[in-house]
């Protein structure tokens, strides 16, 4: 999936959406518990969400996406970021991630799930990435009701039409991942639905 209008995407992420991406970075720093280590951004974009967790932590980030084009974006991103001694790109699709088994510690996603084909695979291969403890962290949705409406003052200030150009994203209901991630033999796992979006969580057993 691209937006029709890539460099429209990348500046509404940078600045009416930016505080929907730190909004979710918070929550996956004091749900999940790790700001160290390696991190795994999938279907990065032009690494929205992996910067803004970034910014709150010590994490190294990997940034993968199967867009040439989107990751010539994340790069620009991350040097004007100043993240390039601790990030980098990696072009590939999370059906078959290009990274050594339990190498990861968070594996994190925002709006890509519900474009992935195979999810039992995808889910597989995030699975056999993450380290022994590591976690999953993948959903997608605008954040809290004060995100939400923050985020909305913004766009309509700066880009008016900015719903002509969104992508639209496929819906799926719960028992479709669920099914998919039994499918991949995760157990257990978690899918959550409320007012701050869809969020798909499990993790490794430690060693």
């Amino acid at each position: 999936m691209q937006p029709r209008d890539v460099p429209l995407y990348n500046e509404v992420a940078l600045g009416a959406n930016a505080p929907i991406y730190a909004y979710y970075a918070r929550q996956i720093a004091a749900k999940t518990r790790i700001v160290k280590g390696r991190c795994l951004d999938i279907g990065c974009g032009g690494g929205y969400l992996g910067l803004a967790l970034a910014e709150i932590s010590e994490l190294e980030v990997v940034f993968l996406d199967p867009s040439p084009e989107m990751l010539a974006y994340a790069n620009e991103n991350i040097f004007r970021r100043n993240y390039s001694a601790r990030a980098r790109t990696l072009h590939g699709s999370v059906q078959d991630i290009p990274l050594e088994q339990d190498t990861i510690d968070l594996a994190i996603s925002r709006g890509s799930v519900p474009f992935w084909e195979d999810l039992p695979t995808a889910f597989a291969e995030i699975h056999r990435v993450l380290a022994p403890g590591g976690q999953a962290y993948i959903g997608g949705g605008l954040g809290d009701p004060k995100t939400r409406a923050l985020v909305e003052k913004r766009r309509k200030r700066a880009h008016p039409h900015w719903q002509d150009n969104k992508p639209r994203l496929p819906r799926h209901d719960n028992q479709h991942y669920t099914d998919a991630l039994t499918r991949a033999g995760i157990h257990p796992f978690t899918v959550d639905r409320s007012d701050e979006g869809l969020w798909i969580r499990f993790s490794k057993e430690a060693a």
